[in-house]
């Protein structure tokens, strides 16, 4: 019994494919990493919650991050800073933007992540009580 779990511990601490959803629950760290820019957005301008990537068709707090058209749209990210405050802080790159795009909040030195919440009062609480740089772990598998 020992054997089978040391085995099973082994698969799933070496695969990367499923990265996001353990390593908030595990603390495993696959695929690169990145210290980015962390801004928020809500559901105020012109497209709603809508989003780009035409699977997920609407923004879900918790879920919906907006990142660089250098990480495609179904990519798992993982920003442990944010477990237990916005969700479990796994999140799927849902969306684009011309902010993130251009790393405008960075001033272009870094890759900026626009994380999704529900409202504005979110966007001002996460904003000031957050670091504005954190560790992102992306699973590029």
């Amino acid at each position: 019994m020992k054997t089978i779990i040391l085995i099973l511990m082994g698969l799933v601490m070496s695969s990367c494919h499923v990265a996001a959803p353990l390593a908030s629950i595990k603390g495993l760290k696959c695929g690169k990493n990145y210290t980015a820019r962390i801004t928020y957005y809500s559901t105020d301008n012109r497209w709603g919650n809508k989003v780009a990537c035409q699977q997920a068709k609407y923004a879900k707090e918790g879920v919906t991050v907006a990142a660089h058209p250098d990480f495609k749209f179904g990519t798992r990210v993982y920003i442990p800073e944010l477990k237990g405050k916005i969700g479990d802080g796994s999140f799927i790159i849902q969306d684009r933007g011309g902010a993130v795009t251009s790393k405008k909040a960075s001033r272009g030195k870094a890759y900026v992540f626009d994380i999704y919440v529900a409202s504005h009062s979110k966007i001002r609480k996460y904003a000031h009580s957050q670091s504005e740089y954190m560790k992102v772990y992306v699973d590029e598998t």
